[in-house]
């Protein structure tokens, strides 16, 4: 079974790097350059992981976080958030979403991301999240 990555980033450099990181290691990649186009490629690619810029023109890849946690039919899709905006570490998400209701994301990354690290953790998430519905399913 092929898995699916929906990349959402408005620089093209970087979703075409981590989309060719992907498929050199087996993976469907598909890009969206904005949190609007991301939502369409949601709907209609139905992804197993979301990876999700923070920093996006119009609205912020939160705003789409927001949106994806708070649909009963999209709320299970891990994401991993990426950004060039330097961040403490740990990444402290509540200091951008408050909303308690609102799960953190899987995974943060910090640009320039490592390919062997992005792969190596989408794996991880991958096998994670099909663990813990095998389990949810018996």
């Amino acid at each position: 079974m092929s898995v699916t990555v929906l990349i959402v980033d408005d620089e093209p450099d970087v979703a075409r790097y981590l989309a060719v990181a992907l498929r050199a290691n087996g993976y469907t990649a598909v890009t969206a350059d904005s949190v609007e186009h991301g939502l369409k490629e949601v709907h209609k690619a139905r992804p197993d992981l979301i990876c999700l810029d923070i920093m996006m023109p119009k609205q912020s890849g939160i705003a789409m976080y927001t949106q994806l946690k708070t649909d009963k039919t999209l709320r299970s899709i891990p994401v991993i958030f990426i950004s060039g905006v330097g961040h403490e570490d740990p990444w402290d998400f509540r200091s951008f979403v408050s909303d308690e209701s609102i799960p953190p994301p899987e995974l943060f990354l910090e640009k320039p991301i490592d390919a062997e690290l992005f792969v190596d953790s989408i794996e991880q998430l991958i096998a994670s999240t099909r663990a813990h519905q095998e389990r949810t399913d018996k």
